[in-house]
This record gives structure tokens, C-alpha cells and sequence, in this order.
């Protein structure tokens, strides 16, 4: 090898330590960089040159500058975000609901139904005073009024839910046009695969687009020859280099309300995945809130048509005139337990009690039968309104509205009602406290309202104005076994939903946990390879100074040897 050759090799040696130098200032410059991926220099001995039956080396050449990956953690990172994302969103949601039934609190749905029950205890101590009586109906308003309210909050962080539903498929479409682009340019700056140098800003731009893409929704990727990005979602590409699909959301009819549910707008296939923020939305927005609404369903409606069922057989201070039912029936000509009633009453019997204010010995009682066993001809509303308009001293009809009418014939004349083993007066709403027949429905009757209304309120069992034997059974109806309910009571019922929120929120909170935990360990095996340590950067950064600076000695000594051999 020649002195100008020796001369040339010192000069590769300076060029690659001067790009490794760069390699390292930019490492060291994005230590703070989030996502930042650290950068090497691949050396390799230049190509060797042949003197004599000699073989000589000409020195060093950087290969490539490549990114410090470990794939297969990359690959279980990808995973691990979209679990943990999955389970934060379930865990957040049974934190709101935990919130909104605000147990440790005085308006609470236990205080609630604790202070209706108890103001009925105070009506069966005091079956004559008004004020007591409007108390309880006060206490009975308030109860459906925090149910309602419980059912509205939750109801809302539903609708806020499928909100962002709508928000994951924008940015899923956002992140996969980003990806594409970047595919693009990656591939173009690299040279697709004729260049063994990666560019290391666009792959930490893109794989930062490819974490969020992973916690919205599950993915697996895939690097393609050319340098570009494949991305399955369950099992359908969303990216493949230079290409994508866009997603969009369609209202699905799966339940009584319509919730957007992601799909890819070319096929109309719905996004499968069993990972990521998306599947969280999914599970807590369905399954989390609807069953929690479901269980709040059963209460309000267990609640309403049970403690109707009790109370339409009792009798207030004062009788009745006139009564319309609540509920109204479309096909009125119906079998009663096939007209479409939120209650079904059953086949059975009820009294109803005509009686003069003037005088007690003109008190009749009428027994009214309702046949419902699907044999002959069922017992419909128009066949219920004649039954009771045969009565002496009482008109009954079936409104436009299919709603039924009851009146006295005389102003003298009272009615009332007892002993119905049908429900059928729950069922219509005849002489009910409760209205509706869900959580988002339930209330108080109108004709209970008020202080003057309050003589209504139907604490007796044994006739108008007589004892306090229905208000003895209402008082301690929360915990009576109820058939309809699998001889659960109402506070079993309520205890049950509770208890599903409080072990839910447990195993949501340790499920988020584990897998921010196991994320965390994968962070830290992949920043223990990617990423960048200054002490290490130091040393290496030291170490190319010392070849630099020997290979600048190395030049001047053959530069002296060369101005040596011409002065000769």
C-alpha cells in the first residue's frame, strides 16, 4: 500500500468516527425524546487490497445506522397497551358508577328507601294524621326521584361513552393515514431494501403512531421488506405500506337503544378485536352500564308493581269517586295478560267495595273475576269495564286512549277496592302509589299528592277510614320475600346490585393494575435496549474522540513520511 493510500485510509477512519460522533450527538440530544429509539453505527473493515502476496486492509466504513429494537418485546409491548387500555376504561367507568351510587352519603339509595319505609312506619303508628301520610308520599316522590336520577347519570355516561366511540374510529382513520405516510416516506428515504441504514426520526414517528393505534384498538404489525408497516385488526389489514382503509361508525339495534358500533366502510364488517380502548368502550358501555341498568330496571320495576300490588287493595281516610287507570291498553278487546301491559296480571279475583257516606248499611261488595288462563274467553279491558259497570252504583268505560274509567253513580256514593290475588289492579294502575315500571319511568301517583290528597294514601285493610292493617304490611314490605323475585326481597335485590358494583370495581381495579404493571416491566426491557443512556453515550463518544485523534496523528506522521520521502 502506497503513503497516499495509507493517506486515504486515515481519511475513512475520520469520516466514520466523525459519523458516529453525529450518531451519538443525536442520541444524546433525544435522551428526553418520548419514544425516542437509540441509534448505533455499524463499522465494518473496508474492502482489502492485495500487495504483492500480501492482503492489506484499507481502514473502516460505516455499514449502516440502525435503531437498537428488541422486536419481540416491541411485538408484547404492541399487545400489552391495548390490554391495559381495555381494562382502564372499564376500570374508570365502575369508578363513576361507585360515585354516582355515593353509599357512604345521606342521599344515597339505600337512605332513600330506608327513609320511605320508615315514614310508612310512622303512618301505621298515626294512621289519622295527614301530615304523616303527606310525609310518606313525600318520602315515596323522593324515592323515585333519586332513582330516576341514578338512572339518568348513568344513562349519560353511557351516551358519553358511545361518544367516544365515535371519537376512536376518527382517530383510528387519523393513525392510519399517518402510518401510510410515513410508510411511504420511510421506504423512499431507506431505498426500500437496498439500504441496510434506517431513518430513525420517521420509524420513532411512526412507531409512536402505532402505540396509540394499539391502545385504541388490538393490532398486529408487521414489517414488509420495503420498510413499511402491515396492520391487521382481527385478522383484516387497516394498513399495508402505502395503502389503507378507512373505518366509520353504524348505529347497531342489538338493544332498545341505538350505540354506534365500529366497521370497515368498504366491507360493513364490524372491527373484531378482543383488545385496546375501543373493546373497553364495547364492554363497559354494554355490558358494565347495561347490566347495571338492567339490575336498576328490576328494582324500580319489582319495587312498583310488588308495592302496588299490596296497596291497591288497601283503603285511605275517604273513599273513591272517581278513578281512571295509569296504564292504557292499545287492543282493547286483548286478553289482559297479552295487551302488552309492563305488568302481566294473572288469572284471579278482586273486591270492589260500594258504600254510602250517609249510610253503612248500603255497603256492597262485589266480586270481580279475571280469567286468564287461555282456555275460553280471557278476561279483556272492554270485558273488565262491563264486568264493573254491572255493578249497582258504579259506571265504568274504556276511554279513547283505552284507559279504563270507573264513577259512582251518586255523589253519596264511594267505592273501593280489596283482596285482588290478579294484580290486575297494579297492573292498570287503579288505586297505585307508583307510576311507570322502570327506573327512568318510576314515580308517584298524582291522586296521592298533596296534603288533601294525602287522605287517600291507602293505610287500611279492613274498609275506608278503618285501622292501619295495610300500612303494617307496606312498612315491612322491603323485606318481604317476593315470589316474582325468587323469594328475594327488595333490599336482597338492591344489596345484589350492589354487590356487583363493588365486586366489579375490585376486579376491574386489580385487572388495570396487573396489566399497567406488566406494561411497565415490557417499557423497561425495551428502554433497557432502545433506550438512551448518557453515561453510555459518553463513553462511546470518548472512544471515537481517541480514534479520531489517532487517526489525525496517524495522517500527520505519513504526511511527514511523504514530505521526507520528496525532500530526498
Amino acid at each position: 500500500m502506497s503513503l497516499f493510500g495509507s493517506i486515504q485510509m486515515g481519511g475513512n477512519t475520520l469520516r466514520a468516527m466523525q459519523i458516529g460522533l453525529q450518531v451519538v450527538g443525536n442520541n444524546i440530544a433525544n435522551a428526553n425524546t418520548p419514544g425516542y429509539v437509540r441509534q448505533e453505527a455499524i463499522y465494518v473493515p473496508a474492502p482489502v487490497q492485495r500487495h504483492g502476496s500480501l492482503i492489506l486492509g484499507t481502514g473502516v466504513l460505516v455499514d449502516s445506522i440502525v435503531q437498537k429494537i428488541d422486536s419481540f418485546v416491541l411485538e408484547r409491548l404492541v399487545g400489552a397497551k391495548g390490554d391495559r387500555a381495555n381494562a382502564e376504561v372499564q376500570e374508570e367507568v365502575y369508578r363513576e358508577i361507585e360515585g354516582i351510587l355515593n353509599e357512604l352519603s345521606e342521599v344515597d339509595l339505600s337512605s332513600a328507601l330506608t327513609g320511605f319505609f320508615n315514614s310508612i312506619h310512622e303512618v301505621m303508628l298515626d294512621p289519622g294524621n295527614l301530615a304523616t301520610r303527606n310525609l310518606a308520599v313525600g318520602a315515596g316522590d323522593n324515592l323515585a326521584r333519586v332513582i330516576r336520577e341514578l338512572h339518568g347519570r348513568v344513562f349519560d355516561i353511557q351516551q358519553e361513552l358511545d361518544q367516544r366511540v365515535t371519537a376512536a374510529a376518527d382517530e383510528i382513520n387519523s393513525l392510519a393515514e399517518e402510518i401510510r405516510l410515513l410508510n411511504i416516506q420511510i421506504s423512499s428515504t431507506e431505498g426500500g431494501d437496498t439500504s441496510s441504514s434506517q431513518a430513525g426520526g420517521l420509524r420513532v414517528k411512526r412507531q409512536g403512531a402505532v402505540d396509540r393505534l394499539s391502545e385504541l384498538v388490538g393490532i398486529s404489525v408487521n414489517e414488509q421488506p420495503s420498510g413499511g408497516l402491515s396492520v391487521a385488526v382481527g385478522g383484516e389489514f387497516l394498513v399495508f405500506e402505502g395503502q389503507r382503509r378507512e373505518v366509520a361508525v353504524v348505529n347497531s339495534s342489538t338493544s332498545d337503544l341505538a350505540y354506534g358500533v365500529v366497521e370497515f366502510a368498504d366491507t360493513h364488517s364490524a372491527i373484531n378485536t378482543t383488545g385496546g380502548e375501543l373493546t373497553g368502550l364495547y364492554t363497559a358501555r354494554d355490558e358494565t352500564l347495561g347490566s347495571f341498568l338492567d339490575r336498576l330496571d328490576e328494582l324500580a320495576g319489582t319495587l312498583a308493581f310488588e308495592f302496588n300490588k299490596v296497596y291497591s287493595q288497601g283503603q285511605g281516610l275517604v273513599g273513591l269517586q272517581q278513578l281512571t287507570s295509569i296504564e292504557t291498553i292499545s287492543d282493547t278487546s286483548a286478553a289482559l295478560d297479552a295487551a302488552g301491559l309492563a305488568f302481566t296480571p294473572i288469572s284471579g279475583a278482586l273486591n270492589i267495595v260500594v258504600s254510602s257516606k250517609t249510610d253503612t248499611e248500603l255497603t256492597q261488595t262485589h266480586e270481580i273475576f279475571i280469567d286468564l288462563d287461555g282456555i275460553d274467553q280471557d278476561t279483556s279491558l272492554l270485558s273488565l269495564a262491563a264486568q264493573l259497570d254491572a255493578i249497582d252504583g258504579l259506571s265504568a268505560s274504556v276511554s279513547g286512549t283505552g284507559a279504563l274509567q270507573l264513577s259512582t253513580d251518586s255523589t253519596d256514593l264511594e267505592f273501593s277496592f280489596s283482596d285482588d290475588t290478579s294484580g290486575v289492579l297494579a297492573a292498570l294502575g287503579l288505586n297505585t302509589f307508583f307510576t311507570g315500571s322502570t327506573a327512568a319511568t318510576l314515580g308517584v301517583n298524582d291522586e296521592v299528592k298533596g296534603i288533601e290528597n294525602a287522605a287517600k294514601f291507602a293505610a287500611s285493610s279492613d274498609g275506608i277510614d278503618n285501622g292501619n292493617g295495610n300500612a303494617v304490611l307496606l312498612a315491612g314490605f322491603l323485606e318481604e320475600p317476593l315470589e316474582s323475585a325468587g323469594n328475594a326481597s327488595l333490599v336482597d335485590i338492591y344489596n345484589q346490585l350492589l354487590n356487583e358494583v363493588t365486586q366489579g370495581a375490585s376486579t376491574a381495579q386489580s385487572v388495570a393494575e396487573g396489566f399497567r404493571i406488566f406494561e411497565g416491566t415490557l417499557e423497561g426491557q425495551r428502554q433497557s435496549v432502545s433506550g438512551v443512556s448518557i453515561d453510555e453515550e459518553a463513553i462511546k463518544m470518548l472512544t471515537l474522540q481517541r480514534i479520531y485523534q489517532a487517526s489525525a496523528r496517524y495522517i500527520q506522521t505519513i504526511t511527514e513520511l511523504l514530505d521526507l520521502l520528496v525532500d530526498l
